[in-house]
Order: structure tokens, then sequence, then C-alpha cells
């Protein structure tokens, strides 16, 4: 079952992810205006004690959503991560971004 995110004004939306090995196809959709970044971390946030959460831009996922495109973008990424967010430093102009996350076991 996919885990999903929203983000309608600035800030962010952050989901945690397991851990173990496991590739995840991250599915981005937004409205027609506003600009966000999609983050990933590779901290394991259950960890004892817990980590400080460092975040990253998910490679080509740096600021790619602006004025005038509209859909979705698809990701995957072949490598663990801890977690992902949206990251919004404007209003997205009334609409609503959709970050979702599938995991499925790598061999």
């Amino acid at each position: 079952m996919a885990k999903t995110v929203t983000l309608s004004s600035a800030g962010t939306a952050t989901m945690f992810l397991d851990p173990v090995p496991r590739t995840t196809s991250v599915l981005l959709t937004f409205p027609s205006s506003g600009t966000v970044s999609v983050e990933v971390s590779l901290d394991d946030p259950t960890t004892t004690p817990a980590p400080t959460i460092a975040w990253a831009l998910l490679s080509s996922a740096a600021q790619m959503i602006s004025s005038n495109a509209t859909g979705g973008l698809l990701y995957t990424v072949l490598s663990p991560i801890g977690g992902l967010r949206l990251n919004a430093s404007s209003d997205s102009g009334g609409g609503t971004f959709t970050l979702k996350a599938l995991q499925s076991v790598t061999a």
C-alpha cells in the first residue's frame, strides 16, 4: 500500500519509510502552479537514540515544478531510504502537491 502526504501551502510534508533494503517508487502530482522540491533522507528514524535527520534533494527532483507545468513525475529509488518530504517555500497557488511512495523488497 502506498504512503501519501500532501502539501498546499509553504512548508514541509514528511513521510518515513521502512528502512530495510527496498526499492521505492515515488510519484509526485502537482497543481498548475507553485514550486516544490522532493527531498530524501537515508536516516532511520526508528533507531534509538533517534538520529538527527539529514535531508537532501532527490537527484533530478530539484525544483522541477514551476508555473505552466501540470501532471506528475515518477521516480524510482533503487537503494533503501528512510524518508521523503515535500518542501515548498511558497504557496501552491490554490492546488495541492501530492507525494506517494510505494516500496517493494529487493533481492
